[in-house]
């Protein structure tokens, strides 16, 4: 009778609490000392931190398009962010601020990626890559006064600021609201990366909530 009992408790539980158990702070995910700031507002953010010439971030795509499709929580935004952890990065992160830009991200982001470790063009210089984009329909001079544009210049420092930051170590990496950090690594593969993210999602609606009460309870003493 006890363990029926038990086991009639255990399936009332709600997922959430299903879900704290599976996860684990300084295994499946990382969680920062302090918040970062996020640019989505009351949108929990969950941002992607890639590498144009990484395998692994390519072999990402599938499972993150499924999951944009499928699996985002409604009150979760995705976002990228290049990653820059030496010199010869900086070529690519100006090309995706530059594809933002010119409007063009979702069509350039995945054509590169797919020209890159489809069609296995090594396209590591603005020249390359402008020819590149000018066979996709888009002006070539357009694309290279986008690629070295201030504002271009200005995301792409403080993608390579935020890298640090964030402690990132590899790519791809994502970073769950400012707040905890995971990786394909640690959550035990693609698949499992994307239930981890939704459980980040959750644990940062409820430390915002948290939050909000805590500033609540100071402003009515």
């Amino acid at each position: 009778m006890k363990k029926i009992l038990f086991l009639l408790l255990t399936l009332t539980l709600s997922p959430t609490i299903l879900m704290a158990e599976e996860y684990s702070e300084g295994i499946e995910y990382t969680q920062y000392e302090k918040p970062f700031p996020v640019s989505t507002g009351d949108k929990i953010e969950v941002k992607e931190i890639f590498w144009y010439g990484c395998p692994h971030c390519f072999n990402l795509e599938a499972p993150l398009n499924k999951w944009l499709k499928e699996g985002i929580p409604a009150n979760a935004k995705f976002i990228r962010m290049p990653g820059i952890f030496r010199d010869n990065w900086l070529v690519h992160a100006r090309a995706y601020y530059a594809f933002e830009s010119l409007g063009q991200t979702e069509k350039l982001h995945h054509a590169l990626m797919d020209v890159i470790h489809v069609k296995k063009q090594r396209l590591a210089t603005e020249d390359q890559i402008a020819d590149f984009v000018s066979t996709q329909g888009i002006d070539r001079k357009e694309f290279i006064d986008a690629y070295n544009s201030f504002s271009v210049d200005a995301l792409s420092r403080q993608a390579k600021i935020m890298t640090g930051k964030y402690k990132i170590t590899g790519v791809p990496s994502i970073v769950v609201d400012g707040r905890y950090l995971v990786t394909t690594t640690t959550a035990g593969g693609k698949e499992e990366l994307f239930k981890v993210v939704n459980y980040l999602v959750q644990q940062a609606t409820e430390a915002r909530q948290n939050e909000k009460v805590k500033v609540t309870n100071i402003d009515d003493k």
